[in-house]
């Protein structure tokens, strides 16, 4: 007798056991997928939360103890009263106070008399006292306590010595007192040169202060006409940056009139270098001078040479460099759509081209950086022999620029910058505009 064969159907089909675990298996990634990506966008808003927050709290905080601090100074008016009979600890205490709120002639005289009580190195006092000083503007009394302070080989000495320093020479900086802020940024350094071991990133943030400085002062007395005080300072920048491209430019530029064969050693690396920061005129000016300088001194073939130079430089420049001056960039339109939680970006922008010849090759870098850090290059050639960016300051036709690139909240947007680098040769591209994303005027669709 055959058996009829049973009839497979939905209610009674058995799936085998291999299907039920990749399924399983499926569910549970996808499950994961899922759970990643939520848990990823919450720690991003809590981030950005927690930010946000501890700013905040920081200049609440400094509200709250401004109020206590006044508080507590009315409630005890005689704060001062007999303060060379009160204890070390105290007169820091009232100190404090006082600079808590502003008060900084008060606090002056309590710190005054907490480092006449201080113990041996302990220099707790001596530095809140520099820090009163210098914001009163008081350099000279500051300086005199320093130098009151005998050099010895200890630690803590080192420390104070070192932080005064620094605290000086940035309230010089920050009233335009370059040279000043050098030389105290320098004691600083030597100082801190005297302990064993160095934090690389404090040195570097001590030497970055004397160069900055420098190059600044320098800056001042050239705008006063002492080039060569100039020069002096510039060397001194150079011992702590000797690959420095700024200041050989400087250089360049302050012995262009005085000394232009010089100049043009300076000028010279430069061209293969940073081409596109180079003031093409000052420098051909330089070789003209030399040129002639060489002619009046018998030498024929050098003033050849320096002549020749300029015709080459001058097609260099016409085939391979774009100055910044020579491209003016708009933003046409900027938009920023919501697509369920993210904020795609897209821009239109536009080019002219101001310089005196055409334009017949030209690519861009349209880069996407949040906080100052790239996150999103997009290159795009601007101008080819078919379609030449021309002179007399046209705008070309709209360039748009979409960045893959989402943020995921709208707060996020204010930190986004586009630069745009323009180059006919990509070794020299020149920086042209930096376009913040303009969050008050965004579009947002749903």
């Amino acid at each position: 007798m055959i058996k009829e064969k049973k009839k497979i159907t939905a209610y009674n089909y058995k799936k085998p056991f291999k299907l039920v675990l990749q399924e399983y298996f499926r569910t549970v990634l996808v499950s994961f997928l899922l759970a990643c990506v939520v848990t990823t966008i919450l720690s991003i808003h809590a981030r950005n939360e927690m930010i946000k927050n501890l700013y905040e709290n920081v200049e609440e905080q400094k509200k709250i103890d401004k109020q206590m601090a006044e508080q507590f100074i009315q409630s005890n008016s005689n704060l001062l009263t007999d303060i060379k009979d009160k204890k070390y600890s105290v007169c820091l205490h009232i100190g404090s106070l006082y600079e808590t709120i502003g008060d900084y002639e008060k606090a002056q005289i309590a710190y005054e008399s907490a480092m006449e009580k201080a113990k041996p190195n302990d220099y707790t006092a001596h530095y809140k006292l520099i820090c009163i000083l210098v914001n009163q503007e008081k350099f000279k009394e500051a300086d005199e306590l320093l130098s009151q302070i005998e050099d010895h080989s200890n630690k803590k000495l080192i420390k104070f010595k070192t932080r005064s320093n620094i605290v000086i020479g940035d309230k010089y900086y920050s009233i335009g007192k370059f040279l000043s802020a050098a030389k105290h940024y320098e004691q600083a350094e030597f100082y801190y040169n005297k302990f064993k071991k160095q934090d690389k990133v404090v040195a570097e943030s001590i030497r970055n202060r004397i160069i900055n400085s420098y190059m600044k002062g320098a800056d001042e007395i050239v705008k006063m006409g002492y080039n060569t005080e100039a020069v002096r300072y510039l060397k001194k920048v150079q011992k702590y940056s000797p690959d420095n491209l700024k200041v050989q430019y400087k250089l360049g530029i302050i012995l262009s009139d005085s000394d232009p064969e010089r100049a043009i050693e300076y000028f010279e690396p430069l061209l293969s270098k940073i081409p596109q920061e180079i003031d093409y005129g000052v420098y051909c000016t330089a070789l003209m001078k030399a040129a002639n300088i060489a002619d009046l001194e018998g030498r024929t073939t050098k003033a050849k040479y320096y002549r020749h130079k300029i015709h080459t430089i001058d097609l260099f420049i016409k085939r391979k460099v774009i100055y910044k001056n020579d491209i003016d960039v708009i933003l046409d339109t900027f938009k920023i759509r919501k697509i369920l939680f993210t904020y795609p970006l897209k821009a239109v922008i536009k080019f002219a081209n101001l310089s005196n010849t055409d334009i017949i090759h030209m690519k861009a870098d349209f880069v996407l950086t949040h906080a100052d850090e790239p996150i999103e290059t997009i290159t795009m050639t601007i101008a080819d022999r078919k379609h030449p960016l021309s002179i007399g300051g046209y705008m070309s036709d709209g360039f748009t620029v979409k960045f893959k690139t989402k943020a995921l909240t709208s707060k996020e947007l204010e930190n986004y910058t586009i630069k745009i680098y323009a180059y006919k040769d990509d070794k020299f591209k020149t920086l042209v505009s930096e376009i913040r994303v303009p969050t008050r005027t965004f579009e947002l669709s749903k």
